[in-house]
């Protein structure tokens, strides 16, 4: 199962479209009850300058996205990519085209709200364009998101990009990064970001200069510095004087008094301290988004360093993302309207269609133990390499080897022989090679062999480090003997001509079924005699580049295609001794729909797609 789906658990569409009267805004207007959700910029409907837009808010559940991991259904980070899929709504007004979206993640928490009105905007609710909730407003109108002009220290993209060359193509944007801070949020790795004003030792903050900070969850503070008498003050415009100058005292109680003027203003938010003469500031929340920013009137020479944005946070909580038309396309600036682009909402009858974050991973397994070859000066470095692994699967199914950690090895020892023969592996020529956990319970090793031996068996072990440098080792398994054979040479040019059946495939699967497919592949070229027939079993000839592909037969609709662009190669099959096979989770699937399989594998630089197709249904 190389393949998990993730929908949304809330959506909605948010406007400052003009109602009907061509007057009044629908900025307080709600669709998140909508099978539909829509982007568009109208320029120039109300007046020659007038601008309307709208905008999409949905959530994802990352707590399940964790708790898989957990249960290790999906790889740790680094090996699987996290995409979100939007399927294109047809409809019968102008789409534009050639034009781009942005993906931004949200930094505050919204409602979904009960909306359903997309033409008349009759529908009030919290979240709109205004407010994210009732009582709440956005931090910033329209909704908000993460702003590179604000933080500029960050561990991943901070917005994320689509063009649409024809305009119907569906949304599909890899945000791994976004949602592995999510993660690290969710299960508390966070860190909270940090920034600091450092004083000059010499010199005081000039009258009225200035110090802003900017934030998502708090409104923008400037605060003036300004040669007073009095210790701290406000005025009605929100703007903090700090006292300063030869009458205040000196650069430390400077410091002190904007210390507690950002303790104030940003009570909960932002915790300070003092230095010497630097004024160090933390984000309360763990993560890099609110980040503050920091910016002054000047550069003198009072401040010998001011952070720009808060840095080293990690994590991020999940609120979400925004969807919107990009830049220029949003604007007006480029005087057009981009009217109107429309997307399935979680709620749509459409099931494949509906927003989801799609997990991808290639959890492959390539076991040679059945065709493990000699190395060949004919084949490159990769090419000579061969692959054996360990299934440890006990009373109670696969489970991980104890107290083995990087510790596993394995040695290769000849039939004839208990002394253990060199093989190459990384490299470097060793007799023992450092097995890799694959999942659970699953361990591979990989090595190249050149030498004259015919049979070797793998044996596993423990490396014990009982002392530094110490080589003590406790044998865990031996395998049985496997053949070393010479990679075929052809003198003419060879066409494969594959038949490929699946073995045990069924009329009928239940949408929580998780299914295994065996794959049986043989070459058609092959030519048994009489005696071939009657005494052995037909052979299984080992695809190491195979891709399966998944779609519904009633539309043709491609559920899972061939992964063959770019890793990760989700659709690749395993192979070990008894052929190819595949895991396929039956509830990424809509139910009471008949499907079908195919298959494609790589010959070269050539893909060659199989003419065998394999239906099946997937029930309730």
């Amino acid at each position: 199962m190389t393949i998990k789906r993730y929908t949304a658990t809330k959506d909605n569409v948010i406007s400052t479209a003009f109602k009907e009267n061509l007057s009044n805004r629908a900025t307080t207007s709600n669709m998140g009850a909508s099978d539909v959700l829509e982007l568009f910029s109208i320029f120039g409907q109300s007046n020659s300058s007038s601008l309307e837009r709208s905008r999409i808010i949905a959530q994802f559940p990352v707590s399940s996205i964790s708790q898989d991991r957990d249960n290790e259904i999906i790889p740790a980070s680094g090996s699987v990519n996290f995409i979100v899929r939007i399927g294109n709504a047809e409809h019968g007004q102008t789409t534009p085209s050639n034009f781009t979206l942005s993906l931004h993640p949200l930094v505050q928490t919204w409602d979904e709200g009960r909306g359903l009105d997309m033409e008349s905007y009759l529908d009030s609710d919290a979240s709109n364009w205004l407010s994210r909730s009732v009582g709440a407003a956005w931090s910033n109108t329209g909704s908000s998101f993460i702003n590179t002009g604000l933080v500029s220290n960050n561990p991943i993209p901070m917005h994320y990009t689509q063009t649409f060359p024809v305009g119907i193509e569906d949304v599909e944007m890899d945000v791994t990064g976004l949602v592995e801070e999510w993660i690290k949020s969710y299960k508390s790795n966070y860190v909270q970001a940090s920034g600091a004003i450092s004083f000059s030792d010499s010199s005081q903050p000039e009258n009225n200069s200035w110090v802003i900070i900017r934030g998502y969850g708090a409104q923008e503070k400037k605060f003036i510095f300004t040669h007073r008498h009095e210790t701290t003050g406000s005025s009605t415009t929100n703007t903090i004087y700090v006292v300063t100058g030869s009458v205040g005292g000196g650069i430390p109680e400077t410091i002190s008094n904007l210390r507690d003027s950002i303790l104030s203003n940003y009570a909960g938010v932002i915790t300070a301290s003092i230095d010497g003469y630097n004024l160090r500031l933390t984000q309360v929340t763990g993560g890099f988004a609110g980040n503050l920013a920091l910016s002054q009137s000047n550069t003198q020479t009072y401040f010998t360093a001011l952070s720009s944005s808060f840095a080293g946070g990690q994590g991020l909580e999940n609120c979400g993302v925004l969807l919107k038309l990009s830049g220029a396309y949003e604007d007006s600036s480029l005087e057009k309207s981009f009217y109107t682009k429309k997307l399935f909402s979680r709620t749509s009858e459409y099931f494949f269609k509906r927003p989801v974050i799609e997990a991808r991973w290639d959890d492959s397994i390539k076991d040679d133990r059945s065709n493990i070859i000699r190395s060949s000066s004919l084949a490159t470095a990769a090419e000579n390499l061969n692959n054996i692994y360990l299934y440890n699967k006990r009373r109670t199914g696969y489970m991980n080897i104890p107290n083995t950690g990087s510790n596993l090895v394995v040695q290769f020892i000849p039939s004839s022989s208990e002394t253990a023969v060199t093989v190459t592996h990384n490299g470097v020529a060793q007799t023992y090679v450092t097995a890799s956990k694959v999942s659970t319970g699953i361990y591979k090793a990989t090595f190249a062999y050149s030498g004259s031996e015919t049979t070797l068996r793998d044996v596993w072990k423990r490396h014990d480090y009982t002392a530094p440098d110490s080589h003590v080792y406790t044998g865990l398994y031996t395998g049985s003997a496997f053949t070393i054979s010479n990679d075929k040479t052809y003198t003419a040019y060879d066409i494969p001509n594959y038949l490929v059946n699946i073995t045990n495939l069924k009329k009928h699967y239940g949408s929580n079924e998780t299914a295994t497919f065996r794959v049986y592949t043989r070459n058609k070229n092959w030519k048994p005699n009489i005696y071939t027939v009657a005494t052995q079993t037909a052979p299984i000839d080992t695809i190491r580049d195979a891709y399966y592909k998944v779609r519904r037969v009633a539309d043709d609709l491609t559920i899972i295609n061939f992964s063959t662009g770019s890793s990760p190669y989700y659709s690749a099959l395993s192979y070990d001794a008894s052929g190819s096979y595949f895991d396929l989770d039956m509830s990424i699937l809509e139910p009471n729909y008949l499907y079908e399989i195919s298959f494609l594998y790589k010959d070269g630089n050539n893909y060659i797609e199989q003419k065998e197709r394999f239906k099946f249904r997937v029930d309730q």
